[in-house]
């Protein structure tokens, strides 16, 4: 008879298109594990895959549709499945201390909270000091502490995260690095996907459309490459949806060429990076962002806001710029890479970003 796999409860927003959902779904991917997933939201774009890869996954009320309503749901998990022993929350916050208590209270023995973020996303002042205050509940209640990053870990454990710890643990947003290699044949069939002419140079970005992602930024800067005393034939893929779309549809339509601006919608990344010539990721903040990642195991020239965090710099073709002083230092990197040809082909299969390496960790933590 073969091992029976133990079965962990993720608990999570929902398991669409994501920074934290694609994270948790390569752990899912690279084997060992077997996830099952409470969620809140409407059925997301990586359900289907996780329920084909053994997945069980149970939609509970939010405490915001019904405090009660979602303790009771919770409670009743945890009743009619006794073999949960482990439990994760992925939170950005430390109200995550609720989920983690009522497990506790269900008798849930290895109860994980896992950081992906290094600030309360859109929190107001009050709910970032609510999340300060309510800290303490969350390291009572955890007796696992998983973040992507030093960072990530002290902004939802506090200062004493550190993975010299007992039961503090870095665990890297890993990815399988094969999977966005560069391929000439890919990049000529998204390119003519998108009406994206050959001999473009295409800035991409890869995330949801919100705020902390800065889409702004690009728009400025490439208005700023339109209207250089040499324009440039530059092409901007966004990759992506979210709440900002029709507001930065609508800033587009204003640029010069507006339709060199190119709205994919939200798709899976890992065809686009062969078509980009170069990545921005001008974001306010982040935890590790993933998309970084693939753009270097792509050999993308990696442009990323210095707020963001220096552990995802994991190859020599990523430069830190500021955010804060206008776009004229963007705008000058990528004009000079124009005219440059860079080596595609990398090798990272020995990097601690590497889904296999870091899925062995995962497993010797959480079984």
């Amino acid at each position: 008879m073969g091992i029976k796999m133990k079965r962990i409860l993720i608990i999570l927003p929902n398991l669409d298109l994501g920074g934290t959902e694609l994270v948790v779904m390569n752990y899912l991917r690279a084997g060992g594990l077997i996830f099952d997933f409470v969620v809140h939201d409407e059925a997301g774009y990586y359900e289907a895959e996780a329920r084909a890869l053994g997945a069980r996954i149970f939609r509970v009320p939010t405490r915001s549709q019904g405090f009660w309503y979602n303790i009771g749901a919770m409670r009743a998990l945890y009743k009619k499945y006794p073999e949960y022993n482990t439990v994760v929350v992925c939170s950005e916050h430390s109200f995550a201390f609720i989920e983690l208590a009522v497990a506790w209270l269900s008798g849930v023995k290895t109860r994980a909270a896992w950081s992906h973020f290094s600030n309360y996303q859109g929190a107001s002042r009050v709910k970032k000091l609510a999340h300060f205050i309510a800290r303490p509940l969350l390291c009572l209640f955890a007796n696992i502490f998983l973040a992507c990053t030093q960072n990530a870990g002290e902004w939802l454990f506090g200062g004493t995260f550190s993975p010299l710890l007992k039961n503090h643990h870095i665990i890297k947003n890993a990815i399988d690095f094969t999977n966005f290699a560069f391929d000439p044949a890919v990049r000529e069939r998204s390119r003519q996907l998108h009406g994206i002419p050959n001999e473009a140079f295409v800035l991409g970005v890869v995330g949801r459309l919100t705020p902390v992602k800065n889409h702004a930024f690009v728009l400025e800067v490439l208005k700023q490459l339109q209207n250089g005393s040499a324009p440039v034939n530059v092409y901007l893929l966004l990759v992506g949806d979210g709440e900002l779309r029709a507001q930065l549809e609508s800033e587009a339509k204003h640029l010069q060429a507006s339709g060199r601006v190119i709205f994919a919608g939200q798709a899976e990344s890992a065809s686009y990076y062969s078509a980009f010539d170069a990545f921005l990721l001008p974001s306010l903040h982040e935890g590790l962002p993933l998309a970084a990642l693939e753009a270097q195991a792509a050999g993308l020239p990696a442009l990323i806001s210095t707020t963001v965090t220096k552990e995802v710099k994991i190859s020599e073709s990523v430069d830190f710029l500021p955010i804060d002083g206008g776009v004229q230092p963007w705008v000058q990197k990528i004009t000079a890479l124009q005219a440059v040809k860079h080596n595609r082909i990398v090798d990272l299969s020995q990097s601690e970003y590497n889904i296999k390496n870091a899925a062995a960790k995962l497993r010797s933590i959480l079984c």
